[in-house]
């Protein structure tokens, strides 16, 4: 018998190659480490950059212009005597805003006694006062009874001045008290100028020269017929460290110098009506280049207030004694950047006015203040008082 034939296994397919692409060759350990060079130089110089920027930060003055100076940080550099605290007080109260003179009277032995022929000085100028004399390090002390109309320095202890002023009198019904909103440092934006500007009050702008749109400021304020003050920026205590501006009366400049600025002033804040300063809690103790201020203003007919940013300010005295028509400031609104804090300055300021007829207030350009102003409008505007440029209440002594 035939053998039979084994059934064959069927065949396995043949697997299908398929071609690999060839793999691209990597980077070379040399290009590698240029590439790895390269990115650490870029984060090296990009820290380097950074780092100048906080330098330049740190260790330089800035050139952006702050409101208001830290007088409250002032430390005294030198011993004060009796006669510098009485010079305090000659140029605040004996000779200050509210005194048209005064006399003499008679007084225990040790005492100088004084009659001073004003109304009595507003509580936040004699706190001020009492304030800088603390901070003088000197044995004195100042003390006050408005009732009474009576302050008093003391000395070691010791009574050594008294002055009696005119106690308060009502206003009556038919004599309205006034009073002078000064908006400072106003001139960057033209939109904060004008905002202010339509808060229902009459205000008085006070313009940063140099600023911005201090030019511009100038020319809208006098197409809708508002005054106007030049800020004039000057040199306050805690300079350098605190900058009034790249171009601020200082101590070291000539004479020359001091009314080149301020003619330079006058034009780029052309139309002005007067001045005020800005900071200057040093230049205004100095009574050389203060007289070279006051006697550009004289010749050009501009008047001058104090905004009295250090009480030993010598400003309104030599403008009062020179026949410069001046004033001083009575309230700062905002030393507080506070709405709540401002509300009620707004309010402290119409009852100084209700007893002393008269008051100049400086607010600054805060949103804070201008809010302020709008909550309180419609009350201050149902108060007895009448709300007037800064040039109603300055005049010839």
């Amino acid at each position: 018998m035939a053998p039979s034939k084994k059934a064959s296994a069927p065949k396995k397919p043949a697997k299908k190659t398929t071609k690999q692409p060839a793999l691209k060759p990597g980077l070379s350990q040399t290009t590698r480490m240029l590439l790895a060079s390269l990115v650490l130089i870029v984060f090296v110089f990009v820290c380097l950059l950074v780092l100048s920027s906080l330098r330049d930060q740190l260790l330089t003055r800035p050139t952006k212009v702050v409101y208001e100076e830290p007088v409250s940080d002032y430390q005294p550099t030198r011993q004060y005597d009796y006669a510098d605290i009485f010079r305090l007080i000659e140029l605040q109260l004996i000779n200050g805003p509210q005194s048209q003179g005064w006399r003499r009277v008679a007084a225990p032995e040790g005492i100088d006694a004084r009659e001073i022929f004003g109304d009595f000085p507003a509580r936040g100028q004699l706190t001020e006062l009492a304030r800088h004399i603390e901070q003088t390090g000197a044995p004195a002390r100042l003390d006050s009874g408005e009732q009474e109309g009576v302050v008093e320095l003391f000395w070691e202890g010791r009574l050594q001045l008294k002055l009696l002023f005119q106690t308060p009198l009502p206003v009556d019904g038919e004599q309205r008290s006034r009073i002078a909103i000064i908006i400072d440092d106003l001139g960057p934006s033209l939109t904060t100028l004008r905002k202010f500007l339509d808060a229902g009050l009459m205000l008085t702008p006070a313009i940063l020269p140099g600023s911005e749109r201090a030019g511009a400021s100038a020319a809208f304020l006098r197409h809708v017929n508002r005054e106007y003050l030049i800020h004039v920026p000057m040199e306050p205590r805690s300079y350098p460290q605190t900058n009034p501006g790249d171009d601020a009366l200082l101590l070291q400049h000539s004479e020359d110098d001091i009314r080149r600025m301020l003619q330079r002033y006058r034009e780029q804040v052309p139309g002005a009506v007067g001045m005020n300063n800005h900071m200057g809690s040093r230049f205004t103790e100095h009574v050389e280049p203060m007289r070279i201020v006051l006697e550009e203003l004289q010749h050009q007919d501009m008047f001058f207030i104090d905004s009295v940013t250090i009480s030993s300010s010598i400003a309104f005295s030599e403008a009062r004694r020179m026949g410069l028509k001046t004033a001083a400031r009575d309230i700062f609104l905002d030393n507080e950047e506070d709405v709540d804090y401002i509300r009620r300055q707004l309010r402290n300021m119409v009852q100084l006015a209700k007893s002393r007829r008269d008051v100049i207030a400086i607010g600054h350009p805060y949103p804070e203040t201008l809010e302020a102003i709008r909550l309180e409008k419609d009350w201050l505007q149902a108060q007895q008082v009448d709300f007037v440029p800064a040039s109603a209440l300055v005049r010839r002594y």
